[in-house]
C-alpha cells in the first residue's frame, strides 16, 4: 500500500515539496482537505492538495503561478503524502 515518487517541477514550494525529493504515499485512505495527494486527474499525473468546493473535489498547486486543477473528466487519488525524503546538497 506505500509507494514512492520523485517530484519534478516547482508547483508544490508553498508546501515545502521541491524538484528532486522523494515523496512517499500510502494508497488507501480516502484523502482528507488540505492534504497532499498524487492523483491522477484527466489522465495525467500530478502531486497536488486535495480540496472540496460546493462538494466537488479538486487539486491546488502551492505556487500562485499554477492554476487549481478542476476535473473535465475524471479524478483518481492514487495515495496520501506520507512522508518527504530530501538528500541535503553538499
Amino acid at each position: 500500500n506505500t509507494f514512492a515518487l520523485r517530484v519534478v517541477g516547482d508547483s508544490m514550494v508553498g508546501k515545502h515539496i521541491f524538484d528532486g525529493d522523494i515523496a512517499v504515499f500510502e494508497h488507501g485512505p480516502e484523502p482528507r482537505p488540505g492534504q497532499v495527494v498524487a492523483a491522477l486527474i484527466d489522465r495525467k499525473n500530478t502531486l497536488k492538495t486535495f480540496l472540496v468546493r460546493n462538494g466537488k473535489p479538486f487539486l491546488r498547486a502551492e505556487n500562485p503561478k499554477y492554476p487549481a486543477l478542476i476535473p473535465s473528466e475524471e479524478l483518481v487519488i492514487q495515495g496520501v503524502l506520507r512522508t518527504l525524503i530530501r538528500h541535503a546538497k553538499e
